[in-house]
């Protein structure tokens, strides 16, 4: 449970007022809120961890986390035009890796910006094979075959 900040100042102000005792400023909170001694939902620990905090920032207000870092813009601009780059290769295939080592970045990120901003995602590419004009006859042929084998099936 999450302490407010009028609740995180009458915590401290007991502190102060009973010779810096956190045992003693925790009881005080509890009758103030009415709550049984020991149920309240923080303990000595935490008051003392809470009392430091405020003496190194002089405010009651919780700190933000670090958080993950946001991708920057130009990483999401390079790692788009190394993508168009290597597709256009002689192969016309680009891996997250081969990206990341091109622009020294972590392969990690590298997929987490194919993924969650540019939407591609992995997948393999295989190769068929080309149609020629005189394979034609073959593919009526097999495509004839093919309809009245369904029909015979059907029947």
């Amino acid at each position: 449970m999450t302490l407010s900040l009028k609740d995180r100042a009458l915590l401290v102000k007991p502190f102060y007022q009973n010779s810096v005792c956190a045992a003693i400023a925790l009881k005080k909170f509890w009758t103030l809120k009415g709550l049984r001694s020991g149920s309240g939902p923080i303990t000595a620990f935490s008051l003392k961890k809470i009392i430091d905090k405020f003496e190194e920032s002089g405010s009651f207000e919780v700190k933000c986390s670090r958080g993950r870092k946001a991708i920057a813009s130009t990483s999401v601009d390079d790692v788009t035009t190394a993508m168009q780059e290597a597709s256009s290769s002689a192969l016309g295939t680009c891996s997250a890796r081969e990206i990341s080592r091109t622009l020294d970045m972590p392969a990690n990120m590298v997929r987490k910006i194919l993924r969650n901003i540019l939407q591609c995602y992995p997948f393999k590419i295989t190769h068929v094979q080309e149609l020629v004009a005189a394979d034609l006859p073959k593919r009526e042929a097999f495509a004839l075959q093919f309809l009245v084998r369904m029909e015979v099936d059907n029947a």
